[in-house]
């Protein structure tokens, strides 16, 4: 066979044939290769190139030999000149190539992330995987193509929007169904959020209709509002926002409405001042509300959480004594307590290293504070004890462990990172961050909904905390007002205990409960009410120890002495 001719193989490169003359497929000038069998090479294969239309094949072969050729000319024309350009050229294209691959791994994982999954829910709902499925970046609009048979039957709608809400984290969407015509499909988009902008007064006639285990989150989509229930849904509340997103307002909001039901609550509060309108009035000066107990100091939370273990214990021994067959606890273990820690990321490490400074060789290793909110956490529902955790990252080491953690049911965050979201819901799909100061996604029962805390006037919340039932702080609780009578805000008095008849003299009320005996007390109250003057709780410790002072009973994880005795130490120690 004689060698082709010069004039054969520009005509060969330039139309984008084959160099050798010979066909690898049944590609021709203007349609792809195409067929059962595409190859027409005896090998059986060929590479992609010879798949394209020849034209297209034509066109990048002339393309290339013609800037071949322009920039061969340019840089003996024009050197520097031509460098200049090809580099500028050059960090086009890298820059383009860059934007290319960028969008394609957003594609991907955008694909992998809510396509894929969105496609498996349909498919059964359908019966075949959907015709189209088209869903925006920000999931603002979702469009499905339907079946040609799908007929649109409640039932069938219903099951195509579960899987979308579910799988895509969207509430409420606005559907527009077509059915009509050969190409059905059915276009979701993201229904109004709450309103940005909303106070007590727009919410007071819905929180007052309300049960008593019933607690408004705050309104949500289409005028709906959103509400947790502390008997069904979780007994205990986490909210894990961003730095301005609304934690102490949230907290309030949820708060006052318990307190005007007679509820009376905690505040560990390791930052001192988080929630300045339960001790402080508009003047600045101090009037610490009678229903609430405010702990700040490192000393004052470890106490107040030893004291919750005290109390939890004191209740489920009333409750022990009250309960009938079916479970119903007939006597009354106290009022609601609801405990509000801010910020435990901050108080942990002081507790555990306060506790390993004073605790003594016989002692239990573990802080009993943190043992005291775990108790609360695990057996407080029954008992109406209640927790309200606020913090940034609600890690498992900050709330005393993952179990812990896991007992908060009722979840409301705001101004989220990927990250905390799997932490805190798992595999709950994540819907946007919220951005609008109080606006909250609040997951509970599995499920996600959107809703706008009301803004809180703190003047206004004074006057609310104390407007309804107001139950004041049992004595001994660690951080109630001192001088409750002395605020100037009526308070109801304590209800009367109902006393079962027992040889026990079990109490079920709001009082100790507990058979009388000589009065005791522990180092640490007997230090807080200033028996040992100026001395540290480490050196009365210390003393009692010198002294060997024998106890004469254990609460919780503490010793107790008869007073008697704790009064003689301290005379002795004076000296």
């Amino acid at each position: 066979m004689s060698n082709p001719t010069a004039a054969a193989l520009m005509w060969r490169w330039f139309s984008g044939h084959s160099l050798n003359g010979k066909y690898r497929t049944n590609a021709t000038w203007t349609m792809p290769s195409r067929g059962d069998k595409p190859v027409m090479h005896p090998t059986g294969h060929a590479i992609r190139w010879h798949h394209m239309p020849r034209l297209h094949r034509a066109g990048i072969r002339t393309g290339s030999t013609a800037m071949a050729a322009v920039i061969s000319y340019g840089l003996i024309a024009a050197f520097w000149l031509t460098v200049n350009l090809l580099i500028a050229a050059a960090l086009t294209a890298a820059g383009y190539g860059t934007w290319r691959a960028v969008r394609r791994v957003r594609r991907y994982r955008h694909h992998r992330r809510w396509v894929r999954p969105l496609t498996r829910a349909l498919t059964p709902e359908l019966g075949s995987p959907p015709v189209r499925l088209e869903i925006d970046r920000d999931r603002s609009r979702v469009t499905v193509g339907l079946p040609e048979d799908f007929t649109g039957s409640d039932r069938a709608r219903e099951g195509v929007t579960r899987a979308v809400t579910a799988k895509l984290a969207i509430e409420a969407p606005d559907a527009s169904w077509k059915l009509d015509g050969r190409k059905p499909l059915v276009t979701f988009t993201r229904s109004e959020p709450p309103p940005s902008r909303v106070t007590w007064d727009d919410v007071a006639g819905r929180i007052d209709g309300l049960g008593p285990d019933e607690l408004m989150i705050g309104p949500g989509k289409k005028n709906s509002m959103v509400t947790a229930s502390l008997a069904s849904d979780s007994p205990h509340l986490l909210i894990a926002m961003g730095t301005g997103g609304g934690k102490s307002n949230s907290a309030a909001f949820w708060l006052v409405q318990q307190l005007r039901r007679g509820a009376i609550g905690l505040f560990l509060d390791a930052k001192h001042h988080s929630h300045p309108w339960a001790f402080k009035d508009m003047e600045a000066e101090y009037g610490q509300l009678p229903n609430v107990a405010y702990a700040r100091r490192t000393q004052d939370l470890h106490d107040a959480m030893v004291w919750l273990a005290d109390e939890l214990d004191r209740r489920n021994q009333v409750a022990l004594r009250a309960i009938n067959a079916k479970g119903d606890i007939l006597g009354d273990v106290g009022p609601r307590l609801f405990i509000v820690a801010e910020e435990l990321n901050l108080a942990t490490p002081r507790l555990k290293q306060h506790w390993a400074d004073i605790r003594s060789k016989d002692d239990v290793k573990k802080s009993p504070a943190l043992t005291g909110m775990g108790e609360v956490a695990f057996a407080g529902r029954a008992v109406k004890m209640h927790l309200i955790v606020i913090g940034q990252m609600m890690t498992a080491e900050a709330l005393g462990g993952g179990a812990v953690r896991e007992n908060m049911g009722i979840r409301c965050m705001a101004r989220y990172t990927q990250n905390s979201w799997k932490m805190l819901a798992g595999d709950t799909p994540m819907p946007p961050s919220p951005s609008v100061p109080g606006r909250v996604q609040c997951l509970a029962s599995g499920t996600v909904r959107e809703a706008q805390v009301p803004l809180m006037d703190l003047e206004q919340a004074r006057e609310l905390a104390t407007g309804g039932i107001v139950t004041p702080c049992p004595a001994g609780m660690p951080g109630a007002s001192p001088d409750r009578e002395l605020t100037g805000i009526p308070v109801s008095p304590p209800r009367a205990p109902v006393t079962w008849p027992s040889d026990q003299g079990l109490s079920l009320g709001l009082g100790h409960g507990r058979p009388a005996r000589p009065p005791r007390k522990t180092l640490s109250e007997a230090h807080a009410e200033g028996m040992f003057g100026e001395r540290t709780l480490w050196a009365v410790r210390k003393a009692a120890q010198r002294a060997e002072l024998e106890p004469d009973g254990v609460r919780g994880t503490a010793h107790e002495y008869e007073i008697g005795k704790l009064y003689a130490l301290a005379k002795e120690n004076a000296r």
